[in-house]
């Protein structure tokens, strides 16, 4: 077991914040392999274009990731934590947004672009008349019949957004974590497609996983850019134009903190078993007995003194037609 002396903790012993928000990414991200590796404060499009392998992409989400189609699609499948937790970030998400999903009238068409295993489209689904989800993973979109398959008002269409987009207008428009897998020009030019889609007052909704500062890299197996809220107005920017409204997703921030909190666990306790349900499931009620605290003040406290952590945050954005 490593030694927490005053090196590890500079926190405690009244070292600047800037070095605990340094010591809490350097622990997670070495402990997660799959996540941030390479971190750049400005935008880097050549970078972003070289970074972002779709052959990989489809791999990882055509059973290469392990897990069940449901929890890699909600990335909840490699800390083994119990299945709650992604019913509890579905309520608490849709919460967050609940206004913004009451906007769209009951006889509304939605379109649910990279639907992976259909969690938002079956939320859809019980609100509105009609949904079309569609995912380019041939798996995710089985798995997303399977999930709404006894509703007849739901069509999955497997195929890519960026290539074949269904027919007609929406009045809202979905994506749950699709730009963090696209290049900065797939981005930009989906979004454009996707804006002469709308419907009159309709919008785009997205919920994508940011980083504090300019853009960040999974590499290896799992390929995905993590963006910061600023460069993604900057790509509405060159999409639109479009009015734009944040909300930060800390529904996302709870699942993300006990997945840290794994980690740190198999960094520092390496004598535990690495991969353990038990561990999973006290990790995760843990924090729900202490939520007050660990998921409502610590959140917005460490947020007041600039300290990223979780390392990864994430953020719906709605974006509507200028007038």
């Amino acid at each position: 077991m490593e030694d927490l002396s005053r090196e590890a903790l500079p926190w405690a012993h009244g070292a600047p914040r800037e070095e605990f928000g340094a010591f809490l990414s350097k622990t997670a991200n070495s402990a997660k392999g799959r996540r941030i590796v390479s971190r750049s404060r400005s935008t880097d499009h050549t970078a972003i274009e070289q970074q972002i392998d779709d052959d990989r992409v489809d791999r990882y989400f055509n059973g290469g990731a392990g897990g069940t189609p449901h929890s890699v699609s909600m990335m909840a499948h490699d800390h083994n934590l119990p299945a709650s937790v992604v019913r509890y970030r579905l309520r608490k998400e849709t919460r967050t947004i609940s206004d913004w999903l009451d906007a769209v009238c009951e006889s509304g068409r939605v379109l649910d672009v990279g639907c992976g295993a259909g969690a938002w489209t079956e939320i859809f689904a019980k609100r509105y008349k009609a949904v079309v989800g569609i995912d380019r993973s041939p798996l995710m979109a089985e798995a997303a019949r399977e999930r709404v398959r006894c509703r007849t008002n739901v069509e999955i269409l497997q195929g890519d957004g960026r290539e074949s987009l269904p027919d007609g207008s929406f009045d809202m428009i979905f994506l749950g974590g699709l730009c963090m897998y696209l290049k900065d020009a797939d981005v930009v030019a989906l979004l454009r497609s996707l804006k002469h889609r709308l419907t009159k007052a309709s919008s785009i909704i997205l919920r994508e996983s940011t980083v504090p500062q300019g853009v960040s890299f999974a590499q290896g197996e799992y390929q995905a850019v993590y963006r910061s809220v600023g460069l993604y107005h900057q790509l509405f920017k060159d999409a639109g134009p479009f009015r734009v409204e944040v909300r930060r997703n800390y529904g996302y921030n709870c699942m993300e903190t006990a997945e840290e909190l794994v980690d740190l666990r198999r960094r520092w306790l390496p004598f535990l078993p690495k991969r353990s349900p038990t561990l999973g499931f006290l990790t995760w009620w843990l924090l729900r007995g202490t939520s007050p605290i660990s998921f409502w003040a610590l959140p917005r406290l460490l947020s007041l003194l600039d300290i990223a952590w979780p390392r990864l945050q994430n953020h719906f954005f709605r974006l509507r037609l200028t007038e």
